[in-house]
């Protein structure tokens, strides 16, 4: 059983990485963007949820905003996330119920890749329990362990460093909805959705260095050409589900953080604040000067 909850608990941190893969800077600068109106300041940050060797020490701007800030506001309460009842909670949600398996759900020829991919990794029938959107969590795990992003990422960082320096935290969501996002993906379209996984995956180094470099150079147009605008195309349910419609909930919650008496610093990750539907535009669109972060 504790194996069995190790497991799930890991799966759940990368799935972490598929909600908001990466992080977006600006030119010479980086993923970090002070949002204003009037005298009333927030700091908004693009964050990457597992990191390499190479990433670190992170960009300087990121620790300037994390010491003037008083509070450190995250997608979710990863103190939460680490707790025994919650690993309890994900086993349940994330596993078929007895009876029911992953192979009932997808037509033969998608299985048989999905097997054929798993066969020197982890046993199907470990696979086979889990429902579609956390097998592609699992094969993104994988894929970025292979190379090298094994490091606690920007969400981690900070907030370890904030419960050292005993600074305030908050979240923008519980961590039971961002659990109900991660478990529903994909659901519907279950062989759609592991086959363009099993397609992307001899792509998915070259991506995520693109990513890594975005991450530090900046570049909002690029960063949707990545991955958005391929998210937008062949997955627009997905879109909806996992940034759009949470941005819309987030929006009036860092509103009311920008008129906090305390200057705030919020981390997400960079897919929410890109493109016409991202925090940023969305901010911008509401009346609030949004600018890169210096220092």
């Amino acid at each position: 059983m504790k194996n069995k909850m190790k497991f799930y608990k890991l799966t759940y941190c990368f799935a972490l990485i598929i909600l908001c893969i990466a992080s977006l800077p600006c030119f010479a600068q980086t993923s970090l963007w002070q949002i204003s109106k009037g005298d009333k300041v927030l700091y908004l940050g693009g964050t990457i949820h597992v990191l390499g060797q190479d990433d670190y020490p992170l960009p300087g701007e990121f620790e300037q905003a994390f010491s003037k800030s008083g509070k450190i506001v995250f997608e979710t309460d990863l103190g939460q996330a680490r707790k025994p009842d919650f690993s309890e909670k994900l086993m349940d949600q994330m596993l078929y119920l007895p009876g029911e398996t992953l192979q009932d759900v997808l037509d033969n020829k998608t299985y048989q890749r999905l097997s054929n991919y798993f066969s020197e990794k982890l046993p199907m029938a470990q696979i086979d329990v889990l429902k579609p959107g956390m097998v592609v969590i699992m094969m993104a795990a994988i894929e970025f362990q292979n190379i090298g992003l094994v490091l606690a990422g920007v969400d981690e960082h900070f907030w370890t460093l904030a419960e050292q320096d005993g600074k305030k935290v908050g979240a923008l969501e519980t961590v039971d909805e961002q659990l109900s996002f991660l478990v529903n993906m994909g659901k519907g379209n279950e062989n759609e959705l592991i086959l363009n996984t099993l397609n992307d995956l001899n792509k998915m180094e070259l991506m995520i260095n693109q990513i890594r470099e975005s991450w530090r150079s900046g570049d909002e147009a690029k960063m949707k050409k990545i991955i958005l605008q391929d998210m937008i195309d062949t997955y627009p349910e997905l879109y909806q589900s996992l940034l759009v419609k949470r941005n819309m909930n987030w929006l009036p919650k860092i509103e009311a953080l920008i008129d906090d008496d305390k200057t705030t610093l919020v981390l997400v990750g960079t897919l929410h604040l890109v493109g016409d539907d991202g925090l940023l535009q969305l901010l911008r669109n509401k009346g609030y000067d949004v600018t890169y972060f210096k220092f």
